[in-house]
């Protein structure tokens, strides 16, 4: 503010000072002024807006008052009238001092006018109305803002503690344009962070709806296909029931015990049947049990030489089968295997894909058989006449 009240003092000593329209409108281009820069620096702040403009009025309120009192010392000071001499004679000494105080109450109609009674100064909001400050005169000052002035003095020091007060603005400025800079960044920091968050929350809810963590058998919807399974029951404790493992092909060491085209091997009993299938999906035995009971067994002949390498080992048979399409059946299997002996009985679950089922026989004895063996098969011990399909049968010796 001190800027504007040097520049308001300058232009008041480049023009006719003496004038108040001269005045009035230095004032008013100074309010201008003070609008430009306030535009200029970005200050929207309604509060410090309006500080500025009081401080400015403060400014031109000390200038016009020291403007008045410094044209009121140029002034000449006007003549004083000197009253007449009266005589003052016996008669009216006659009359008594209450008519003769009354004489001179009529000299001040002889008394001439000051000339400085026709002359009119600028005036303030209160002495002058508001349009007068559209046509650039000094009736936009509110003396009500600014307070009466009490002397010149007063308001110069106002004016004073006014442009120390104001000689920040731009800094206070600047501190605004900081403040809503940092606000800005950490608005848009703000909204990064609750992107990044939406994002990585819509991301998990996609990966669990689609159970992408999930392994590739608990995300399969289809019936459940469980390890293939052995049970026995009424076998010889003697041979030995062994663990059933997992098998991947089969090396050269594996004897082929029964072939699809050996059906001349295969018994059926009276309440089964065993039918040779040859097509696309390749040869083999479809098995069909209708009872659980030994009606419904099928006998499958194991030459003698097969069971020679058995003698006194613990090898593992493997019987390639698979159930009816879209159904699933519970099988037996036992063996008598001549003078080696009995393996037991037992029991596997199947479904509609092709698979080996293996198990473990043992034989302690070492004395070879002369005479051949037997395999016996139910295919569906419910008793509901499920069908089984039998590819091959296998056995590792001494494995």
């Amino acid at each position: 503010m001190s800027g504007l009240e040097t520049a308001i003092r300058n232009a008041l000593e480049r023009s006719d000072r003496a004038s108040a329209e001269t005045r009035a409108r230095i004032y008013q281009s100074a309010r201008q002024a003070l609008e430009a820069g306030l535009q200029k620096q970005g200050i929207e702040d309604v509060n410090v807006i309006a500080q500025q403009r009081h401080r400015l009025e403060a400014v031109i309120h000390a200038i016009e008052t020291e403007e008045r009192a410094a044209l009121r010392a140029r002034q000449p000071a006007p003549p004083v009238a000197t009253p007449p001499v009266v005589s003052v004679d016996d008669n009216v000494r006659a009359r008594g001092p209450e008519q003769a105080r009354i004489e001179p109450q009529s000299r001040p109609q002889a008394q001439a006018q000051s000339p400085a009674a026709d002359r009119r100064e600028p005036g303030f909001a209160a002495d002058a109305s508001r349009p007068a400050a559209n046509d650039g005169s000094l009736g936009g000052l509110r003396a009500d803002r600014d307070g009466p002035v009490v002397s010149t003095r007063a308001a110069a020091d106002t004016a004073a503690k006014s442009a120390e007060a104001a000689a920040a603005p731009e800094v206070r400025g600047d501190t605004d344009r900081k403040r809503r800079r940092k606000r800005s960044r950490f608005l848009s920091f703000t909204m990064v962070v609750v992107t990044l968050a939406a994002a990585a929350g819509a991301a998990a809810w996609w990966v669990q709806t689609n159970d992408l963590l999930k392994s590739a058998a608990e995300r399969d919807t289809n019936v459940a296909n469980p390890p293939a399974s052995v049970a026995s029951e009424d076998f010889d404790g003697a041979a030995g029931l062994q663990t059933l493992g997992a098998q991947q092909g089969f090396t050269g060491d594996w004897v082929e015990v029964f072939a699809p085209e050996n059906t001349a091997a295969v018994v059926a009993g009276s309440r089964a049947k065993a039918e040779p299938v040859d097509d696309d999906g390749g040869k083999r035995i479809q098995l069909t049990s209708s009872v659980a009971e030994t009606e419904g067994d099928i006998t499958i002949e194991i030459p003698a030489t097969v069971l020679a390498q058995l003698s006194g080992k613990t090898s593992t048979m493997a019987l390639t089968v698979q159930a009816q399409p879209g159904k699933t059946t519970e099988f037996a299997v036992e063996c008598n295997f001549s003078s080696l002996g009995e393996c037991g009985r037992h029991r596997f679950t199947v479904h509609d894909e092709r698979l080996d089922m293996l198990f473990k026989i043992t034989f302690d004895r070492s004395l070879a058989p002369n005479s051949a063996g037997r395999i016996v098969i139910n295919s569906d011990i419910s008793g509901e006449g499920k069908g089984l399909t039998l590819y091959a049968i296998r056995v590792l010796p001494g494995q």
